[in-house]
């Protein structure tokens, strides 16, 4: 009788997984700018109002205007005059209309012609006038340039690998069991 005796074998495997690692560097950038700029001038808007011929009206005139308007008086009452005195000489002159010239000179002087005005408020408004009040705008134009230089990825891998190794060995045993051995064959 034989006794049979089997043991398997058995393999062993060892895994080792593979490790990548990624890293992405920031992209080099050089930024150029420029500013823009805005100036703004401005000029104050200036009122001028003339009021000289309210004044001028009312008997508050100034001292040019005063002088020349009495002039202007003055010129007038001397080519009065000189009409007036002129015509008194032509009475005179005229004895041929048979008038008593100097009853009627005398009785024309003695009448009085006097024109008074009196004046509170001014018959003309006020000159307005407007100088300035300009705005004056200029800008000149900024800018922003943007240079990039992307990077590559840094990659590092660690390769994985399979190890197969046996790990107890195949066997086959027989064995005689019994108390005769034949040997003939």
């Amino acid at each position: 009788m034989f006794e049979i005796n089997r043991v398997n074998g058995q393999l062993g495997i060892n895994t080792i997984n593979t490790k990548m690692q990624i890293r992405q560097p920031k992209a080099d950038m050089e930024i150029e700018k420029k500013d823009a700029k805005l100036q703004i001038r401005t000029e104050h808007l200036k009122v001028v109002i003339d009021q000289q011929q309210c004044f001028n009206e009312t008997g508050l005139a100034d001292n040019n205007t005063l002088t020349a308007t009495n002039a202007d008086l003055g010129k007038q009452a001397a080519f009065e005059a000189i009409a007036r005195i002129a015509e008194e000489g032509n009475m005179l002159a005229a004895i041929e209309n048979k008038i008593d010239a100097i009853a009627e000179i005398a009785f024309n002087n003695m009448e009085s012609k006097l024109d008074y005005n009196f004046t509170l408020t001014p018959k003309s408004r006020p000159q307005i006038s407007f100088t300035g009040g300009t705005v004056d705008i200029q800008v000149e134009d900024g800018y922003v340039k943007v240079h990039t230089k992307p990077n590559k990825p840094i990659i590092d891998v660690e390769n994985g690998r399979v190890e197969i190794y046996l790990l107890q060995q195949p066997k086959l045993e027989i064995r005689y069991i019994g108390d005769k051995f034949d040997k003939s064959i």
